[in-house]
Order: structure tokens, then sequence, then C-alpha cells
């Protein structure tokens, strides 16, 4: 008997969901387990959270055509402006200094979410099953054999692979024993929408204070979306206070490049943590997304890196199939980890050192921050190179699904 599905994904978010839509219409069946119910607030594709997109994410998201759905409702990002609280160093990354007219976009969470769920309604391979719950899966002979828990009861499905998108706490991983190397920020990060008196224009803000890192995304003319880290001790102290008492803390940290705020959305909490996972394969078993490395969110990095693995292992599995390779084979989901590796340890090299950088509070270093970023602009090539990366564009070009569904035909 053959297999249920060629491919089971745990997890329905950004990257589970983004995965089996890359997938949609190649010709493999898709099953997608899901927990929560589309819509309810807890799943992580439907907050009000900004999700930074750079052009790598963009050319993915056309490419499997959920850029259409999304695009009305994004903000361009023009530039960057990075600085440090009481120090004079200030930088300014300009999109024409790259010869572009944008550096990134601001989509909403929920709609980047709402928008991959339609792409995946209007798949006749992708079958989504939710709410449902994981229990155990082993490996029998050349597939994967799991047991899930919905509605209705107890059920077993088979697949020849089996993707882990299922967050930071990842169950699948937990199952599989695969260990992580970890490091707590001991932050905590405060995401909100507000309103300004100026407009934004545009513009990103990043500025390091000493409870962290402290940014707004452009989310319209006068809205943008805080980012507030503060040290986990204080977080609750922080959530509980009054709007407007909050707004003054925010305003104290960040002045007034934007005026006053006048309004401010409802306050939600995520804890700062680095997690490697040991490795992100293991025989018929991928783990992608923030359940193979959920980084911090300095440089806005985390969901950039999880799209293009995204990409990369659909590349793997339908360049498998063009080449008639089985999908089960033991060395296919190596190729991908091979190919991603790269990747993958700059961008969680990049983030840890900003994070060590800014949170480190020796003297000397404070002092050398602030002329670190004032030097930056008078160094072209190295801001220029450092542009590139947080953009995706050193990455390397990823495969698009439109390539990758014409190799499936």
């Amino acid at each position: 008997m053959p297999p249920d599905y060629d491919l089971i994904i745990i997890g329905a978010g950004m990257t589970g969901a983004g995965l089996a839509a890359a997938l949609a219409d190649s010709g493999l069946r898709i099953g997608i387990v899901e927990p929560l119910k589309p819509g309810n607030r807890r799943q992580s594709g439907d907050d009000d959270r900004g999700i930074a997109l750079a052009p790598s994410s963009r050319q993915i998201l056309e490419d499997i055509g959920v850029w259409p759905r999304i695009s009305a409702g994004v903000t361009p990002i023009r530039q960057v402006h990075v600085s440090e609280q009481g120090r004079f160093g200030v930088t300014r990354l300009h999109a024409r200094a790259l010869g572009r007219t944008e550096l990134a976009w601001v989509a909403l969470a929920r709609d980047l979410g709402h928008a991959l769920h339609a792409e995946l309604a209007a798949a006749e391979n992708i079958d989504l099953i939710c709410p449902a719950e994981l229990l155990q899966f082993q490996p029998d002979g050349n597939r994967m054999r799991l047991e899930i828990k919905t509605a209705q009861g107890q059920r077993r499905m088979t697949a020849r692979l089996l993707a882990g998108c299922d967050g930071r706490h990842s169950l699948v991983r937990r199952l599989a024993g695969i260990n992580t190397r970890e490091h707590d920020f001991m932050q905590t990060a405060i995401v909100a929408s507000l309103t300004t008196q100026k407009p934004n224009n545009g513009v990103a803000f990043e500025r390091f204070t000493p409870h962290g890192p402290l940014a707004l995304l452009p989310v319209g003319r006068h809205k943008s979306v805080l980012v507030f880290s503060v040290a986990r001790a204080d977080a609750e102290r922080y959530l509980a206070k009054p709007e407007r008492a909050f707004i003054r803390a925010v305003e104290a940290e960040f002045g007034r490049r934007l005026g006053g705020i006048s309004r401010l959305g409802a306050r939600r909490a995520w804890p700062l943590v680095f997690i490697e996972a040991v490795r992100q394969h293991q025989g018929r078993l991928v783990l992608l997304g923030n359940a193979a490395h959920t980084l911090h969110p300095n440089g806005a990095q985390g969901f950039n890196l999880g799209l293009r693995d995204v990409a990369g292992l659909a590349d793997c599995l339908l360049n498998a199939r063009r080449l008639r390779r089985p999908l089960d084979d033991m060395t296919l989901l190596e190729d991908y980890c091979r190919r991603r590796r790269r990747d993958q340890k700059r961008i969680m090299r990049f983030t840890n050192a900003i994070a060590a950088c800014f949170y480190n509070r020796l003297p000397i270093l404070s002092a050398s921050r602030g002329l670190g970023l004032l030097l930056l602009d008078f160094m072209p090539d190295l801001k220029r190179g450092l542009m590139e990366m947080a953009m995706g564009l050193s990455a390397g070009p990823p495969q698009t699904a439109a390539d990758l569904r014409a190799c499936a035909d």
C-alpha cells in the first residue's frame, strides 16, 4: 500500500503553510496537521505583529501566488534609522544606496497568514487536517507512521516525509529526541501597534536602549508596529501599565522623532530566546522555521530565513520528482540541509553578534558602539554588505516556485 501522503507537515503557521503553498499543484500529496482552528488568535499567523519581508521573501511569495493577496496592504520600508540611546552615533540605511526604491515591505502577520491559508484552500493536492493534535510518530520501513487526535477520535496516517513546522517549542523536535543549543537573552519583546503624530515616510527605526532594542516598523502613513524589548523581570510591569503610562515609557526611550503617540493597540509579549536544533533532519524527518532556529528579532531576520528554507526544501522535493528520485531517498534531506547551512549559519551569527554587542554594558564597548554607528556612514562597502545580508540578497537568488513547478511538469 502506498503511503497516505508524500509529505505531512506538522503546524499550519506561516512556515508550514508557506511550505504547503510552495508545493501547491505540484502533484505531491500534502497533509497539514494543525491543533488550532484557523482564525484562532493564538495561531502564529493570526496576530498584529509586523513582519518585515526582505526582497528574497517577496520573490518567493510572488512565485507561490501569495503576494497579490497581500500587496495592497503592505507598507514599503525605504530607509532604516539605527541609533543608540544616549550616544551621538546614528546610521541610516537607504534603499537608493542599493539602487532600489524599497529595502523591504511590512505586512501584518494576520494578513499574511490569511493569504497563505487562502492559497491552501484553492489547492486540490493539500489536505488541512484541523483541529488535530500529533500524538506520536515513528519510522516504518520507507515511510513515517503517525498517530493524531481529532474531534472524531484517533487516526493513523503514513507519509514518505515528515516536516516539523510547529514553532520554537516543537513537539516534533521533542518526540524525535533532537537536542537544542539555546541562549536565553532574559528579555521579553512587547509588541503593539501605535499611531504617531507625524508620518513615518516609510522609515523603520531600530534603537538600542539599556532595556534592549526598540523597533518601529511602518504599517501605514501614521501607523507603526512597536517591538519594545525589556528585561524579563520587568515585562509584567510594562504589560500592566495603563495605556498612557506605557506610551510615556516608549516615548522616553524612543524620543519624539515621529511626534507624540496618540493611540496604542493591544500589547502581546514574546520571550526572546535563541534556539538552534543540533540537527535539522533525522531520517525522513526535517525541521523548518522556528522549530529549527529561533532567532533574536533584531534585524527582522527570522521569518525571512525560514521562508528561504521553505523555498530550498521545495526545490529539493520537486527536483527529486523531476529526476524520478524517490522522496524516501535517505540522502534527500541531507542535500537540503547542506545547501541551506551557509545561509543559516551566517544569519545566526549576524543576529547573535548584534545582540551580544548591544547587550554588553562594559563602558569601553558602550562608548565604541556609538562611534561604530557613526563611522558606518563613512564605510559604504561595509554598509552595503550589511544591507544586502539583512535583505537576503547575499544568500543567492531563491529558487522560485514557478521554476519548481516547471520542473515538476
